[in-house]
C-alpha cells in the first residue's frame, strides 16, 4: 500500500487490501489455500468495481492512436535500432515505440531522424530519413 504513494494509479492499494482481509482469514481460518484465496478474490473484486470509478474521478482516459495517422511521419531514434540485436526505440507525438529498421544490415543510431514505413502489431517498420529519396 506504500507503493500507492509513488504512483498515481490507485491500482495497487487493492492488493494491499486484499493483503489485509487475507491475514485476518489467516488468522482466524490459519489455512493457506484460504489466505490465497481471499486475497485473490477480494483484490479482484475492488480492482473491477473501483477502476472504472476511478477513472472517471481523475479524468484519465487511455489515449487513442490511429497508427495509420504516423505513416510516414518522421520520428526521432531515442536507442539505437539494431535488427540484429533486437534493440530500438523512437519517440513520435511524444510516445515512444519500439522499431525496427527496414533492412536488417541497417543500425541507426541515437538522435537520427526515420521514417515509419509501417506498423506491425506494437513496433514500427522506419528507414533512414536520407534513404527516402
Amino acid at each position: 500500500m506504500v507503493l500507492e504513494i509513488i504512483t498515481p494509479t490507485f491500482f495497487i492499494f487493492w492488493f494491499g487490501v486484499g493483503a489485509i482481509v487475507a491475514s485476518v482469514v489467516a488468522y482466524i481460518v490459519g489455512n493457506t489455500i484460504w489466505e490465497i484465496l481471499t486475497f485473490i478474490v477480494v483484490s479482484g473484486i475492488l480492482i473491477l468495481l473501483t477502476r472504472p470509478l476511478v477513472n472517471r474521478i481523475t479524468g484519465e482516459q487511455p489515449r487513442k492512436i490511429n497508427v495509420d495517422d504516423i505513416v510516414g511521419k518522421k520520428a526521432l531514434v531515442v536507442e539505437e535500432i539494431d535488427n540484429k540485436a533486437g534493440k530500438g526505440v523512437v519517440k513520435i507525438n511524444g510516445d515512444s515505440w519500439r522499431a525496427y529498421s527496414k533492412s536488417d544490415e541497417v543500425k541507426i543510431k541515437k538522435g537520427e531522424h526515420v521514417k515509419i514505413l509501417k506498423v506491425e502489431g506494437a513496433h514500427l517498420v522506419v528507414e533512414k530519413e536520407d534513404m527516402e529519396s
